[in-house]
């Protein structure tokens, strides 16, 4: 575990594997304790800066809470409700796991199917970003892709079975619903302002406006090329170039494609989501990065999210409920404009 500090200023940058964060603190932080503390869960690193008393036993709290859910709804940790429900193909899960998987399903059908809860077998097949990657053989991915359907799971109570060709793999929402849970705490303690980082999803949570950072896909991991000014929500980014394998001078990233197997090829760079929901900012940045801008507004809208698009011509494209609010710092990008 990383080690945990505290530290108070007037601007604190939150760095993340996806996007930055940037908190403009109002003038009350002066009469206020600030708590900053940094571990690691869930494969990424995890930033926490609360406001007001006992931030310390909140965070702690928090993060022991983020692991609890890590293993709730990991496949790889074996003895979570997931892990068992791959490996036995029905497993009784709790309340919680249940709802998040019923709203997984929505986004799933809401989508088309952009983005499937089933893809375990295929995320597995290709390793994408570890030593074991390797490019499959179209007939392997034409069988696996036979078992991707989110219809075909069904639930009985608390009991959820899947198909017998079937592995459930959350990792595309699975730090938005970090954040989710991260927020019922700030709320149950009433902290009045706090930033909950879980690698490139962000919680932010409290009154005024906050400032977050969007990446630059083409840069380094803290290189960011625009600032957008939000206030309470959510917010998660998906792009090409968070994780991928390389061969014969070809990139491969880790957004698959439901219908092909393969990495999704469009001229999108990443996509950020703001919303009410972390597990909807997570969902929607793939399935939206899946879907192309065109594709996306419907679903945006079913769900009240907005969104900024990256495009590989480093155009950029802001839903109306963000207009004015993105300021582009990077010469190399422009906002797109009607002809």
């Amino acid at each position: 575990m990383l080690n945990r500090k505290k530290a108070t200023g007037i601007i604190i940058a939150v760095s993340a594997a996806l996007i930055i964060a940037i908190v403009a603190v109002c003038d009350f932080v002066a009469k206020q304790k600030v708590t900053e503390t940094v571990d690691y869960a869930m494969g990424a690193i995890i930033t926490q800066k609360i406001e007001g008393k006992n931030g310390e036993e909140i965070a702690n709290e928090i993060i022991e809470k983020i692991k609890e859910t890590e293993t709730d709804i990991s496949w790889r940790i074996e003895s979570g409700e997931i892990a068992l429900l791959n490996e036995n193909k029905k497993a009784t899960v709790s309340q919680s796991t249940k709802t998040y998987l019923l709203d997984i399903i929505d986004v799933c059908e809401k989508s088309n199917g952009a983005v499937d809860l089933t893809v375990g077998r295929l995320t597995n097949e290709w390793n994408i970003g570890s030593d074991d990657f390797h490019i499959p053989e179209d007939e392997v991915l034409d069988e696996i892709l036979s078992g991707v359907d989110y219809e075909k799971i069904s639930f009985d109570s608390d009991t959820v079975s899947i198909g017998e060709n079937q592995l459930v793999d959350l990792g595309f929402v699975g730090k938005g619903i970090a954040c989710d849970e991260a927020k019922k705490i700030l709320e149950k303690h009433g902290v009045q302002r706090g930033i909950i980082s879980v690698g490139g999803s962000l919680c932010l949570h409290g009154e005024g406006t906050f400032s977050v950072g969007i990446r630059n896909p083409l840069g380094s991991v803290n290189d960011y090329m625009a600032t957008l000014t939000v206030e309470e929500s959510f917010v998660s980014t998906s792009g090409n170039y968070e994780r991928f394998s390389e061969k014969d001078e070809k990139k491969y990233h880790h957004i698959l494609s439901t219908e092909t197997g393969y990495p999704v090829e469009n001229n999108l760079l990443s996509v950020t989501i703001v919303c009410d929901s972390g597990l909807l900012s997570d969902a929607l940045s793939t399935a939206c990065y899946c879907l192309g801008y065109e594709e996306s507004l419907a679903l945006l809208k079913e769900y009240n999210a907005e969104a900024v698009f990256i495009f590989d011509d480093n155009t950029v494209r802001v839903t109306s409920g963000l207009e004015g609010n993105l300021e582009i710092n990077n010469n190399e990008f422009k906002l797109w404009k009607e002809n």
